[in-house]
């Protein structure tokens, strides 16, 4: 359930766009927490009106490790790669770091959308030219998907390595 209405979202992000104050101000005007001003003005800026819009989503795995990635890669925080994925919670941003970090990459998997329950169409016979687009596809998807493999390797590693060094205080 969304607690602002869009039009609310819209006249708020107006009033800061047209000058009319920084988000502390319009926060105790508008009576609305600072981070949502921010928040809505930044999915504004990015992806128009379908960023002030109510939006349900479920993330497919590949999805949260390009985000996580692009984060790393960039040096973004967790808000601003929220906003430029289009990821309503930035907070959701950090239970999917949180969880490679704990050495949980099969919680990145479980919000994927259920697979359709419907019989299966087949067809009776593949044309031959398809077959080697196939494969060709599937030699690329695999090549992905050992990249993100070593990926998550080396973020286990670095924060194994992290773990096991402990802060020495010097006097």
């Amino acid at each position: 359930m969304d607690k602002y209405k869009t039009e609310f979202k819209l006249q708020v992000v107006n009033s800061f766009l047209g000058g009319e104050g920084g988000a502390k101000l319009l926060a105790r005007r508008w009576k609305v927490p600072e981070e949502k001003i921010r928040t809505w003005v930044s999915r504004y800026r990015l992806h128009g009106m379908d960023g002030l819009r109510p939006k349900r989503s479920a993330y497919s795995s590949a999805f949260k490790l390009q985000v996580l990635s692009h984060q790393d890669r960039e040096r973004l925080s967790s808000r601003r790669v929220a906003a430029i994925y289009d990821i309503r919670n930035p907070n959701q941003v950090v239970v999917w770091r949180r969880d490679i970090a704990e050495g949980d990459a099969q919680a990145l998997g479980n919000t994927m959308p259920k697979p359709d329950t419907k019989p299966e169409r087949r067809c009776s016979e593949t044309p031959p030219e398809a077959i080697p687009d196939s494969a060709d596809t599937l030699r690329e998807e695999n090549e992905r998907l050992r990249a993100e493999v070593a990926y998550l390797k080396k973020v286990h590693a670095l924060i194994r390595a992290k773990r096991s060094v402990a802060p020495t205080k010097r006097a």
